[in-house]
């Protein structure tokens, strides 16, 4: 009866993946949408009115936004890439500091946004990897592979040569208190979604979560400034 499905449909576009829960009857599917939104916006640095359009598309999906609430979130994965990837091929120069929390804020928007969030394993180590496929496959154990290697970790001065299962590490951290957070407040799990406030350039993205009366509010900020 709680058995979670969902399909793998590789597209950004939501109205081609709520094609599958309408003609397919999946219950959800990979929200590679969602992926997309945060790309632009984090990495990218558009307006968070993005993020917006991306929400107020979930009524196309089959149960609307009951479903769309069921969709597991992502930031990269094996077939596409690490979004620490995305981060330093998108942002030549990018300072440690800012590549730690354009991450961070990456990960609380799938933590607190609607969706099921998904962490792709490595991700908490600061895994960046060099592109897709294989060159996002490091392993957790040290590794001897000189093209994972000689990465730029984030959040660390490790390498890929030693052991990365740090839960000292600050993504490590800070993705266990944005889970604590999300276990201490059912409308972080479980809540309709309402779009508050979002900015047509790099600013200020609000939104509320709501669930038996009780409202959660969540407010980001994706400027630089």
């Amino acid at each position: 009866e709680h058995f979670y499905i969902f399909g793998e449909v590789y597209d950004p576009d939501p109205g081609r993946l709520a094609r599958f829960t309408h003609v397919d009857g999946f219950p959800a599917v990979l929200d590679f949408a969602f992926q997309s939104a945060v790309y632009d916006t984090i990495v990218r640095g558009t307006g968070p009115d993005r993020l917006n359009a991306l929400f107020e598309s979930d009524v196309v999906y089959a149960g609307g936004e009951a479903t769309a609430a069921q969709l597991p979130t992502f930031l990269g994965n094996h077939d596409m890439g690490r979004f620490g990837h995305f981060l330093l091929r998108e942002n030549p120069g990018i300072t440690d500091e800012d590549l730690l929390k354009r991450t961070l804020l990456g990960h609380a928007l799938m933590m607190f946004a609607r969706g099921t969030p998904v962490i792709y394993y490595g991700d908490e180590q600061g895994f960046t990897g060099d592109g897709n496929d294989q060159d996002a496959r490091e392993d957790m154990f040290p590794s001897r592979v000189a093209t994972y290697n000689d990465n730029r970790l984030i959040g660390s001065a490790a390498s890929t040569a030693q052991s990365n299962f740090n839960t000292e590490h600050p993504i490590y951290r800070a993705i266990a208190e944005m889970a604590a957070i999300r276990m201490a407040n059912a409308p972080l799990r479980r809540g309709r979604q309402v779009v508050r406030n979002y900015a047509e350039v790099p600013g200020i993205f609000a939104f509320s979560r709501i669930h038996d009366g009780v409202e959660v509010l969540v407010v980001l900020n994706t400027s630089p400034d």
